[in-house]
């Protein structure tokens, strides 16, 4: 149940809550209230602002003072008999516990999709990894090969061709770390939504369990899809030459 008295955001549980949401029933931040008026479910949510507003949980129709009881698909809002055939006569509209098992469903769903791509990209991303070291092993064993033919003469450019490789390729495996960091603090932000989708199973009261579910549901949608880079590739092309065309002698360096 939302606190009036700590006046702080339920959401990220961190600023000062001074909005509070009707339809949740719930304290928000300036920030949080402006992503959750961006989602589709919660756009048309309204807000009471200030500092003494009261956040106590409605179980009853403000307007009719009775029970909540169905959902209007139209305006997104729990509503009771008498709403039904007032303002929302001609509104689609269901039980309330209804609405909750079909969101319970969406968000058990969102919460496994997200989990399987995240989960998809960093096998992706440990994959191209070793190719790509294998790659990298294999293109300084070609280097090498060629300086020691060519002996003391050429030393110095298979040290510089060895070097480019090298930086080229911290350059490379850097991306693929921050791609791997990146996938994993998402993964662990849509676990944290798995965990608390998991505590909703205690919560008796539909009402309350239903505005839950809209926020868990909210929180997966904010979970950023992550742009991993190009995997990269590394290639040599060696050829042979006379010691009078050592300049000629090495392969090209190319990196994808």
């Amino acid at each position: 149940m939302a606190q009036a008295a700590s006046k702080t955001c339920e959401i990220c549980v961190s600023s000062p809550g001074y909005n509070f949401c009707e339809q949740c029933d719930q304290l928000f931040c300036n920030g949080c209230k402006i992503s959750h008026l961006r989602t589709k479910m919660s756009k048309n949510h309204t807000f009471l602002s200030g500092l003494n507003i009261n956040s106590d949980i409605r179980q009853f129709c403000k307007e009719h003072d009775e029970n909540f009881i169905y959902y209007c698909m139209e305006c997104d809002t729990p509503i009771c008999k008498i709403c039904v055939i007032k303002k929302h006569k001609a509104h689609d509209f269901v039980e309330i516990k209804e609405s909750t098992d079909r969101i319970k469903a969406e968000v058990k769903k969102d919460i496994e999709t997200k989990i399987k791509n995240i989960q998809s990209n960093i096998a992706e991303v440990d994959q191209g990894s070793h190719t790509y070291q294998a790659d990298v092993k294999e293109v300084i064993k070609a280097i090498k090969e060629e300086g020691r033919k060519l002996k003391e003469m050429i030393d110095k450019k298979v040290e510089a061709l060895i070097n480019t490789v090298r930086q080229k390729d911290a350059k490379n495996v850097q991306n693929l770390q921050s791609d791997g960091n990146e996938l994993k603090t998402a993964l662990d932000k849509a676990k944290e939504q798995q965990k608390f989708y998991q505590d909703t199973q205690e919560i008796k009261d539909t009402t309350k369990l239903l505005q839950k579910l809209k926020q868990i549901k909210s929180q997966i949608e904010q979970i950023d899809e992550i742009q991993i880079h190009v995997m990269p590739s590394v290639k040599y092309a060696q050829q042979k030459a006379t010691e009078t065309e050592i300049e000629k002698l090495f392969g090209k360096l190319t990196f994808g």
